[in-house]
């Protein structure tokens, strides 16, 4: 039996509005796009070639499945990193421009780490990178003081080999200790990572004019993966390989976003957690939503990187990275 469209939804749809998100709690979930990569072929490996000639043994083929998306305000109760692999946090930000490099690192980076701290329990995080994203973008590279356009590709950042050897590499290029004010040695970073340590993302719309509409950022309940859907997605660099998890399409994945996330609303989500008796790889991906007025302003995000590390008979300590070229390649593909 058809449901009756409440009267207020009609009139914000006549009047080209977007209804306020409490009157889409009768209507929390819809059929959407979603673009899975496809595995590839025998004797073909998935990823591709990054500053250097392709090499032709790489394919990058992916295919919009009909996926169910759920209204993640309509949870009850609500998703948490423990439970979910993914909270929406309300923490305003002190930032003026976000344009700027140096107040983004000496300001966002602080509020970033303190909202890691409180939503996953860790005592130590390094903030070692982030990206801005704009809808009209079509480069997935993020030029210093520039931007970078949104990934519509279901993935997640890191894998089980990936990730451990992502914390050396930052440890290589240098992860300062306010507290002691110096670099931690080699030994430091490895004594880090024999311990509980997590990748976490924090995503937001930067815009003051208007929440987010365009090519909202989805993420999914890694209760409804199944290990054996994940599968290697490669990013060849000329020196290095990295690694991202693809995900095989199911019906089975229950999906969630935020519909009209503000500029005030963090969306915080675990992309690798060593520990394993929780959620660990949150696949996640820019998508069309359907409910999106057609002269909706452009969507203007920005994410940040973090590692949490989780050590008890530690205090805390306040780790910085050292920026590099090479950190600014890699997170172009790590990204959403």
């Amino acid at each position: 039996m058809l449901r009756a469209v409440p009267v207020s939804i009609i009139r914000c749809l006549e009047a080209r509005q977007p209804p306020r998100p409490a009157l889409w709690r009768c209507f929390s979930s819809q059929n959407v796009q979603l673009n899975y990569q496809e595995r590839p072929p025998p004797g073909k490996r998935n990823g591709r070639y990054i500053n250097q000639p392709d090499k032709g043994d790489a394919v990058d083929i992916a295919k919009h499945y009909e996926s169910v998306m759920h209204d993640g305000r309509a949870l009850s109760p609500p998703a948490t990193l423990n439970s979910m692999g993914f909270t929406l946090e309300r923490w305003p930000t002190a930032v003026k421009n976000f344009r700027d490099d140096e107040e983004v690192k000496g300001v966002y980076y602080e509020e970033m780490r303190s909202v890691v701290k409180k939503t996953s329990g860790a005592q130590r995080v390094l903030v070692f990178d982030h990206t801005i994203r704009e809808s009209g973008n079509t480069n997935l590279n993020a030029a210093a003081g520039g931007s970078a356009a949104p990934v519509p590709r279901v993935h997640c950042d890191y894998t089980t080999d990936g990730a451990p050897r992502r914390l050396t590499k930052l440890g290589q290029e240098g992860i300062y200790s306010l507290i002691r004010g110096r670099n931690l040695t080699e030994a430091e970073v490895a004594e880090l990572a024999s311990k509980r340590f997590a990748f976490i993302n924090i995503w937001r719309s930067i815009s003051d004019e208007a929440p987010v509409y365009i090519k909202p950022l989805a993420v999914c309940d890694e209760r409804s993966v199944k290990p054996e859907e994940r599968f290697l997605y490669e990013l060849i660099f000329p020196d290095r390989v990295g690694e991202n998890y693809s995900l095989e399409f199911s019906e089975n994945h229950k999906w969630y976003y935020f519909p009209q996330q503000t500029k005030d609303e963090a969306l915080v989500f675990k992309v690798y957690d060593k520990a394993e008796d929780g959620p660990r790889f949150v696949f996640h991906t820019a998508f069309d939503d359907p409910s999106c007025p057609p002269d909706a302003p452009p969507r203007v995000s920005i994410e940040c990187r973090t590692i949490a590390f989780f050590d008890d008979d530690s205090a805390a300590e306040e780790l910085q990275s050292k920026p590099s070229a090479e950190t600014a390649q890699w997170s172009a593909f790590g990204s959403f």
